[in-house]
């Protein structure tokens, strides 16, 4: 069971076993940089702890993400995240295990982080391009969807795949658990996930795609026409948006 620990300004949760590392979060964040290194990825980066843990701010993202930075109103989305995680790992989803959340009270907002367990040896799915594994990443995120979880920023960054082909889902924040996961929000998800591989100039990102659904759909053809659909139409929308703002490029 989760055991939290406040000290002054500073709110920690951690797994049970972790009570080294509930410690270290209770100190400064200055402290907490001395006593980890930097790592590059992810939105204001990450940093690795001793014996294999990953700290990691939690950032906004979007409009709000320039402006708020880290800030959140509550501590309710780090916490939010700690229970995501143990749920997909329940039930047998391949993700990064959330070990520990820290909040700290930052005049009216909360600073947010999540520490996890460090995925060794593997890499974004960013960085096996141009010849993703797209089968078993279909299957991973079909998993994540039949177990209820909507992910809040679906996209090659925070997908995962290992030197064993094994792959693994990151970074939760934001990410919701309804059961069963409705249609609309699977497309959602999809959609994000299509527009990432755009965005990275994915070759043939269109058969890509099509290859990813019939994975995800069980080679359902009208699935995979429907589901085709729906990330195509968001992608003309964003396609707008990138064109008027010169964004996405």
């Amino acid at each position: 069971m989760t055991s939290t620990t406040e000290k002054r300004n500073i709110r920690v949760s951690v797994t049970p076993g972790h009570e080294a590392l509930r410690d270290l979060l209770l100190r400064p964040w200055p402290d907490l940089e001395s006593a980890s290194r930097a790592l590059p990825g992810g939105r204001g980066g990450v940093r690795e702890l001793p014996g294999g843990l990953i700290l990691r701010r939690c950032r906004r993202g979007g409009a709000l993400g320039s402006l708020l930075g880290d800030r959140h109103a509550s501590p309710q989305p780090a916490l939010d995240e700690l229970e995501a995680s143990a749920h997909l790992l329940r039930e047998g989803v391949g993700v990064a295990e959330v070990v520990g959340v820290r909040a700290e009270k930052s005049g009216l907002a909360w600073r947010l982080a999540v520490v996890t367990r460090k995925i060794e040896n593997a890499r974004a799915l960013r960085d096996t391009l141009p010849r993703p594994p797209a089968a078993a990443v279909a299957r991973a995120v079909r998993a994540m969807h039949d177990s209820g979880l909507w992910h809040a920023d679906l996209n090659l960054q925070n997908i995962l795949v290992t030197d064993a082909g094994e792959v693994r889902i990151i970074d939760l924040a934001g990410s919701k658990v309804k059961r069963p996961l409705p249609e609309a929000a699977r497309l959602d998800n999809l959609a994000r996930l299509y527009r990432s591989m755009v965005k990275q100039r994915l070759a043939a990102p269109e058969f890509a795609l099509l290859r990813f659904l019939a994975v995800y759909t069980g080679r359902n053809r009208a699935a995979v026409e429907r589901a085709a659909a729906a990330c195509r139409g968001k992608m003309k929308r964003h396609r707008l948006w990138w064109a008027l703002t010169g964004r996405g490029r």
